[in-house]
């Protein structure tokens, strides 16, 4: 039964990692123009909010792009942990294999934007991506630490309480 949930588990993180990746690519894929469509929406919302507030403080595009490069790359931090994880079973390793893993399509990503209208390729995004893909895989691995470290006392109570 346990062999069934971990090869379910595997599927499904398998899957959504897959999934990511592929929005990121084709996220990548789309001109300058249908990416400013994206991310101007968003822009002049955080500012109209902003404005409510007596801060002279306002966000431009380039931050939000660069915010969307390191949230997205978090989200696949997350996922691709979570699935070398489980496979793995192992923090150090897991690190070890998630983080090359998710800088190489940080790579891909930035190669990809030499293609489309107005676009290009920039080391400091593939920089920003791996530091999103670091940081998503380091909540995991502290959630797994936690997860393990409440484990471990809830075994040595039960040890002590049939003692």
């Amino acid at each position: 039964m346990k062999d069934k949930k971990n090869l379910t588990a595997r599927v499904i993180l398998t899957v959504l990692t897959t999934a990511a990746i592929g929005m990121i690519f084709y996220n990548s894929s789309l001109s300058a123009v249908e990416s400013t469509e994206q991310s101007s929406p968003l822009t002049d919302w955080i500012n109209s909010i902003l404005a409510t507030f007596p801060i002279p403080f306002r966000v431009t595009e380039n931050f939000i792009r660069k915010m969307a490069h390191f949230s997205e790359y978090t989200v696949l931090g997350l996922l691709l942990s979570t699935t070398v994880y489980q496979y793995r079973k192992d923090r150090k390793k897991t690190l070890l294999t998630a983080l090359p893993i998710g800088a190489l399509v940080a790579v891909c990503d930035e190669l990809i934007q030499i293609f489309p209208a107005g676009r290009s390729c920039q080391v400091t995004d593939m920089l920003i991506d791996t530091c999103g893909i670091l940081f998503g895989a380091l909540l995991v691995l502290l959630f797994i630490t936690i997860i393990d470290r409440i484990r471990k006392s809830k075994v040595t109570e039960r040890r002590k309480v049939s003692k």
